[in-house]
């Protein structure tokens, strides 16, 4: 039995598991703590063989041992936050970083004041991505999280003891574990969305002007400060505008905005003001558009493993517009900024 749960916790680590398979290993890891012991046995063995760094022999609970004793709080509590690679990451954290994230992510420090008071300082994990990196969060309920570039994912140290709240920014999908009597809570801002149990997409960049989510499977609450609650189904789209502080409801076809999970940008009759933000997000360039008009038109494709140059050429093909790619500029030894892409309108007779 237990060999066989080794070999699901090996299909999760390689990022080879099916759905089914999935909600098999999360039961098994509720069933007792001893299982969340094995799991963490593998997970080690698999960051060690994955990850050679100058800290080959790197041992979280020996380290925490250290740090404990340095700070002369005696053994405390090991949050088991795993976190796992997928086939596209380079790494987002050195093995070293990530077993130090897992410890002092359970860390908690009282501090004595001159006044003889007791005050609780609790850290808090902060998971993140590069651009052009992906990771998968495994959390101690056992939800799971896939996390696009450029997210940020954070959550207190007693995580899932009273509640189960987490912060995030960037992009990321999840699939939250069933616990009616602890909803799973998501910070952004001026908006929390609270779940149950549920799979769903939250898109929520600090440079970009509104945050979606939206409902592949289950319910949704959205709160946002000053407005009524939102109730969403499945296939339906929030969208809130930060700037005018106004928010919308509409039905959606959920792949076109999960599908990144997948390394696919899908886009369904979509409005070309929105591929271009989110092709500019997955290709990582910036967009200078010259002719408003191209925005209120529609596109529909779905690309894999095509490069940026190949993109902008389908769309050329389709579509009246004419572009010019501006290859990563120099500021200095170390920095760059993005590459930039000129997108006008094509004469009409051109486009014939």
């Amino acid at each position: 039995m237990v060999e066989n749960k080794r070999s699901l916790i090996n299909k999760f680590l390689s990022d080879e598991i099916s759905d089914s398979e999935l909600d098999s290993l999360k039961k098994w890891l509720n069933e007792e703590p001893a299982n969340r012991i094995i799991f963490d046995e593998e997970n080690e063995i698999w960051q060690q063989s994955g990850f050679k760094t100058k800290h080959d022999h790197f041992n979280p609970d020996g380290t925490w041992a250290e740090i404990s004793d340095k700070l002369g709080i005696g053994k405390a509590r090991v949050n088991k936050t795993v976190i796992l690679r997928t086939d596209i990451l380079r790494l987002l954290i050195a093995a070293a970083s990530v077993a130090f994230i897992v410890a002092i992510g359970g860390l908690t420090l009282w501090l004595i004041n001159s006044g003889s008071e007791l005050h609780k300082i609790s850290t808090r994990t902060v998971v993140k991505t590069d651009e052009g990196e992906k990771a998968h969060v495994l959390l101690e309920d056992s939800t799971s999280i896939y996390m696009n570039s450029g997210t940020t994912l954070e959550y207190p140290d007693d995580f899932n003891v009273s509640d189960r709240r987490v912060k995030l920014s960037g992009e990321a999908f999840f699939d939250i574990e069933k616990n009616p009597g602890k909803p799973f809570q998501i910070q952004l801002g001026k908006m929390t969305i609270t779940a149950t149990g549920t799979r769903f997409n939250v898109y929520s960049y600090k440079d970009d002007d509104r945050i979606e989510t939206t409902l592949e499977e289950g319910s949704l609450r959205v709160a946002i400060k000053g407005k009524d609650i939102i109730e969403v189904k499945p296939g339906q789209q929030v969208v809130y505008f930060t700037k005018s502080n106004s928010a919308i409801l509409r039905d959606v076809a959920p792949d076109t905005y999960t599908s990144w999970k997948e390394n696919k940008l899908r886009l369904n009759d979509t409005p070309m003001e929105e591929a271009f933000r989110r092709i500019a997000r997955r290709y990582n360039v910036t967009f200078e558009i010259r002719s408003r008009d191209l925005l209120e038109m529609q596109y529909t494709a779905t690309f894999i493993d095509e490069s940026i140059e190949d993109v902008m050429q389908m769309l050329g093909t389709v579509s009246p517009i004419k572009y010019k790619i501006i290859n990563r500029t120099k500021i200095t030894d170390t920095k760059y900024l993005k590459p930039r892409i000129v997108v006008d309108k094509k004469p009409f007779k051109q486009f014939r």
